[in-house]
């Protein structure tokens, strides 16, 4: 587990993957539903469709799991469409980035309490268990010691939710290796030793458009050495939400 000090950040404005939220989730479930026992802190209403199926929620300190380029789409497509139409670049981000109908899901997952959990604890804290990514317990006593759930997933309005805490970049890479680990990599692993590499010349770098997260680098001796691609951070240098996410006035 990463030290709560490398592991929380100072909040800034947009909202970003791996930020803590209080806020809603819920899951749709049968009459006769089977479902991990720690979920059962979210399941404060529940909620009869016709008597044969059923909504579960509750509140929940949650974490977003949304990349943060998934979170300005409509917001990037607003804004070139708005340029387009003759607007300077100015008064096309303004305006968009005032635009309350724009970008307004995100997914996020739930915290668990890593005792109602029948794992091993330390494989737990490790972030050794697929599905589970861990949090240490926050400085200022907002976010206890947890570990949050990635199976539950639940799509939530930005304007319903309360920012609790933002994490470091460090932080936010483990979040999305766990992702991947989850979701489409199972267990992603180097694909060569550091010594295959070592006084070698690297002659060509080809990224095979059958499997974009692969690298594959020809080397001097005429070895191939194939490694999987960190996820990338979104650019710095373009636009992006200036302010925070406000909800329009009822």
């Amino acid at each position: 587990m990463i030290p709560p000090e490398d592991f929380y950040v100072k909040t800034g404005n947009a909202f970003r993957q791996g930020d803590i939220l209080l806020s809603g989730v819920s899951r749709l479930t049968t009459q006769d539903p089977h479902y991990p026992p720690e979920w059962d802190e979210f399941d404060e209403h529940h909620v009869d469709i016709e008597g044969r199926l059923y909504v579960l929620a509750g509140p929940a300190l949650v974490m977003v799991t949304s990349h943060d380029c998934a979170m300005e789409k409509e917001f990037q497509r607003r804004r070139k469409a708005l340029i387009a139409g003759g607007y300077s670049e100015d008064d096309a981000e303004r305006i968009a980035d005032n635009d309350p109908t724009l970008d307004r899901t995100i997914h996020v997952s739930p915290l668990v309490d890593p005792a109602d959990l029948k794992i091993d604890p330390g494989n737990l804290r490790a972030g050794r268990v697929v599905g589970y990514f861990p949090v240490p317990a926050s400085a200022d006593g907002l976010v206890p010691e947890a570990l949050v759930d990635l199976t539950y997933r639940c799509t939530v309005d930005v304007f319903g939710v309360t920012r609790v805490a933002s994490i470091s970049e460090t932080a936010r890479s483990q979040l999305r290796f766990h992702i991947a680990r989850l979701d489409a990599l199972r267990s992603p692993e180097l694909g060569f030793g550091i010594e295959e590499v070592v006084g070698k010349q690297i002659l060509d770098v080809e990224i095979p458009q059958s499997n974009p997260l692969l690298v594959r680098l020809r080397l001097d001796d005429e070895s191939v050495v194939e490694l999987m691609q960190r996820p990338g951070e979104p650019r710095d240098d373009g636009p992006a939400r200036r302010g925070k996410r406000k909800a329009p006035a009822s």
